[in-house]
């Protein structure tokens, strides 16, 4: 204890006849503030999303509504929601698709982002990336493109059952207030269809689906409308596309 104290005061009476050494004390702790203060909102971000940080990057690409590309070449789907399919191979774009990446660029191209943890998995079967990807700005880009009907909600069995409530209830209100795509979408007669759901999956089918004839009775779900599939969170199944296309 003695021989502790002794090493305090002898480095005490050396920085007494150093004062340049007190100068560059200060000047790593402005420089250690000023970081902690332009990382703060991203501190605050990972309280939100609650999940392990992959780090930071630059957007340098948006492929479509939900996946984009950084800097460094690592490609990210945004998790928990899904956009209305570019056009690709034989295909044409579906409704909105263009608008969707459009908005998507307009929230995070050229900017800094982090993503976070959303599940168990990190990355899909693509192998990309797999993350909740929040903005400088403190703003989830999933939220974002849920909140402004740009893209809809996408359940998955690997990601935070919190993480998904949130991201349903984010849709209902888009819905409700008819935000971007829903406005439209929702007024077409496939709106006013029945769809027929799969509760283990957590996807829907037109009626006329042939799949869809395959789902266990006790998995069943029966919607009224397009409105009703989407408002309990369940999303469409790709194998039997309904989607209006791109005009």
């Amino acid at each position: 204890m003695k021989h502790s104290l002794g090493m305090v005061k002898n480095i005490g009476h050396r920085l007494d006849y150093k004062p340049g050494l007190w100068l560059f004390i200060a000047f790593l702790l402005f420089v250690t503030a000023k970081n902690s203060q332009a990382s703060g909102l991203f501190q605050n971000a990972s309280q939100k999303a609650h999940g392990s940080s992959y780090s930071e990057g630059i957007v340098a690409y948006c492929f479509d509504g939900d996946t984009i590309k950084l800097a460094d070449r690592r490609i990210v789907r945004l998790a928990g929601i899904d956009a209305p399919e570019m056009a690709h191979e034989n295909r044409k774009a579906q409704y909105y698709a263009r608008t969707s990446k459009n908005e998507l660029v307009k929230f995070c191209l050229g900017k800094r982002v982090r993503l976070y943890g959303a599940g168990i998995s990190s990355r899909d079967r693509y192998g990309r990336l797999v993350a909740e990807v929040y903005l400088e700005n403190g703003k989830s880009l999933n939220e974002l493109m849920l909140a402004s009907g740009a893209a809809f909600f996408y359940p998955h069995q690997d990601l935070s059952p919190t993480f998904q409530e949130k991201l349903r209830e984010i849709q209902q209100n888009a819905i409700r207030d008819r935000q971007g795509m829903w406005k439209h979408l929702l007024s077409l007669p496939i709106a006013r269809k029945n769809y027929l759901g799969n509760r283990s999956s957590l996807r829907f089918f037109p009626m006329n689906c042939q799949e869809a004839q395959s789902i266990k009775p006790r998995n069943r779900v029966h919607f009224g409308t397009l409105m009703d599939a989407f408002l309990a969170g369940y999303a469409p199944a790709r194998i039997c596309p309904f989607w209006p296309e791109e005009n």
